[in-house]
């Protein structure tokens, strides 16, 4: 086989690519960006060693400075703040759940809150299965739900 310039900047760069799934943090892959750019231009035009590896920095520096801003939100997602967070789990009370483990009366069980369980406690007995509303977050730490037939 010819390692030609393009195929030895093309399997370097796969192979950097590659690497960014085994070292996450978003770094080496526009080195991997920049070595394909390099293979690129290599099967359009005829450059020296020297041009080449200039050519590799500039386009792993370019691709980094201007991409990864960009992927970063994308692959890290949104993040919560402290006050949406807890203004979501304010907003339990008042919900409705269904009780997946009996409650006897003062006593605790579980119940399933949008696709999450809670323990919970009520002043009435409640059967498994029986729909209850969220009274009032009984810990304070969201631990323990007060819960009320509906």
């Amino acid at each position: 086989m010819i390692w030609s310039p393009p195929v030895l900047w093309t399997v370097a760069g796969l192979a950097l690519i590659a690497l960014e799934a085994l070292i996450p943090g978003l770094v080496i892959m526009f080195f991997g960006i920049g070595a394909l750019l390099t293979a690129l231009a290599c099967l359009l035009l005829d450059l020296s060693w020297a041009a080449q590896l200039v050519l590799f920095a500039c386009a792993s520096v370019l691709s980094l400075l201007t991409l990864r801003g960009t992927l970063t939100k994308v692959f890290q997602g949104r993040q919560r703040q402290d006050q949406e967070q807890v203004e979501s789990i304010d907003s339990l009370v008042g919900a409705d759940a269904v009780v997946t483990e009996a409650i006897e009366a003062g006593g605790t069980g579980r119940v399933k809150l949008r696709g999450s369980f809670y323990t919970a406690t009520s002043g009435e007995a409640l059967e498994a299965g029986q729909r209850v509303r969220v009274a009032a977050d009984s810990s304070g730490d969201h631990s323990l739900l007060a819960v009320e037939k509906k």
